[in-house]
């Protein structure tokens, strides 16, 4: 991230913010941002009708509590990408991944909505303070955000947010930048922004502490990729093995789960009694450590099923590296896509990233509708948050377009559907708020919005619940679905 933004992020928080500050458009010209369209974006929400769906959801989770963690410190706040199928029986969805504590578009909730997500990211907080591990009374809390980050505004929204809420319990609170931070701060609570290459550069792990700058010991880091970019081998073992042996709070600890989709995917097989209850449609996945198992497996899957895979890195986003293959394609040509798929994961993630393992995942039938003149695929990303001791709530969400006419071609423009997923372009004209009208465009009811939500929150608790089990499994030899 430019140091001029950073800058202005941290002096904005050194300011009174009022409500009318925090609006969409005023807040992006604080920060040097347009945000025009993501207001449009957070006009397309109606809030009564995604209560509605809410309250639906809790009532169906509520019966055999399919919503509630083993502990409260597994998950605090995150979201859940799904596409559409249609089948005799009615709409079914499957997944595309999870995401963990690094959330993006936030801004286009409604502010109750957001207020619902941000009590998860409190939440953490919270028990910091309560637990008081540093000894001294005082809280650091580290956040981390891309660089050159583009969204940065939502970290003014959630940070004031929290600042409001330690305020309300007479906590002090100071913001930082890497440049301005002393490990010697006075506050009750000092919160510090940096970008993954400042935090890559001033991150350590030392006597069960993450410590920053100055070894400085972090209370809580809100941002999963933070952690992910912690190279220790200790840290990487308590964090399969014990994480609670770790003293700093991480949102969300079960991030190597919403890091590799195939873990992802055997979270909701363990979880399958409970999630079919909820129209979640079962896809046939791998995984391949290495490219001599990506190659073999690939051809493996073709050969076996007649039916077109999709080639996932680890770790990826935006559609980077994703790489759909037809059961008809030439042998020879395997390793080409392959290639293909590590420029694209590589020109976004540059070579600090592994796109090992890779998920290898059975291409489902999509769900089309009408929109811009031509047959379209959509997907539907659902937030969620530790509002309730131990509970996961749905919290609200959107639905994202393709970009290109669907015409079976296996072209990623008819299935990729990130807004911000073609060559670092946002183009949020093709996303969708959560209302009646929207419902109708995706031909979706309010009963089906309902069990994405359920899916949703359960399995997080499924994740939750099976984590030593999933990080534990080995038996990648087979096709599991």
């Amino acid at each position: 991230m430019a140091d001029d933004r950073l800058s202005k992020f941290v002096k904005l928080m050194t300011t009174k913010i009022s409500d009318s500050d925090l609006e969409l458009v005023k807040l992006g010209e604080s920060l040097g941002l347009d945000l025009f369209s993501l207001a449009d974006l957070r006009l397309s929400q109606e809030e009564e009708f995604t209560d509605k769906i809410r309250v639906k959801s809790l009532e169906l989770l509520e019966k055999e509590k399919d919503h509630e963690l083993t502990a409260n410190d597994l998950f605090y706040a995150g979201s859940i990408d799904f596409m559409v199928s249609d089948e005799p029986e009615g709409k079914k969805f499957f997944l595309l991944e999870t995401n963990g504590g690094s959330n993006r578009g936030l801004s286009i909730l409604t502010v109750k909505q957001q207020a619902i997500m941000y009590d998860g990211y409190y939440r953490a907080i919270d028990q910091a303070i309560n637990s008081n591990k540093r000894g001294d009374d005082k809280i650091l809390v580290l956040v981390g955000v891309p660089i050159e980050d583009g969204l940065i505004h939502e970290k003014v929204i959630m940070l004031e947010y929290i600042r409001n809420r330690l305020k309300k319990k007479n906590r002090s609170v100071k913001f930082y930048n890497i440049d301005n931070f002393s490990s010697e701060f006075e506050v009750d609570v000092a919160i510090l922004i940096a970008d993954y290459k400042q935090l890559s550069n001033n991150l350590s792990f030392s006597d069960d502490w993450v410590t920053i700058k100055e070894d400085a010991r972090v209370s809580v880091l809100i941002g999963d990729g933070i952690a992910r970019r912690l190279h220790d081998n200790e840290f990487a073992r308590l964090i399969r093995e014990d994480f609670r042996q770790i003293n700093s709070i991480i949102v969300n600890p079960v991030f190597r789960v919403t890091d590799d989709k195939s873990l992802t995917y055997l979270a909701s097989y363990y979880a399958k009694d409970i999630l079919e209850k909820y129209n979640l449609k079962y896809l046939l996945f791998t995984k391949a450590y290495d490219e001599e198992d990506l190659v073999e497996k690939i051809k493996q899957v073709l050969a076996t099923y007649k039916r077109p895979f999709i080639i996932k890195p680890n770790g990826g986003s935006g559609g980077a590296g994703v790489i759909p293959i037809g059961p008809d394609e030439d042998p020879n040509n395997i390793q080409r896509l392959i290639e293909q798929s590590k420029d694209e994961f590589f020109k976004k993630f540059m070579k600090n990233r592994d796109p090992y393992p890779y998920t290898i995942q059975e291409m489902a039938q999509f769900s089309l509708i009408d929109w811009m003149g031509g047959k379209h695929t959509f997907d539907i990303r659902i937030y969620m948050s530790q509002q309730e001791e131990g509970i996961i709530t749905p919290i609200g969400g959107l639905a994202r377009i393709a970009r290109g006419n669907y015409h079976g071609t296996l072209d990623k423009q008819e299935f990729v559907v990130n807004l911000s997923g073609f060559d670092g372009q946002i183009e949020v004209f093709r996303g969708r708020g959560i209302s009646p009208e929207n419902a109708d465009l995706l031909n979706l009811t309010l009963d089906d919005i309902a069990n994405v939500f359920s899916i949703g929150c359960a399995l997080f608790a499924s994740i939750a619940k099976n984590y030593q089990k999933i990080m534990d499994f080995e038996d990648w030899d087979k096709i599991i679905g």
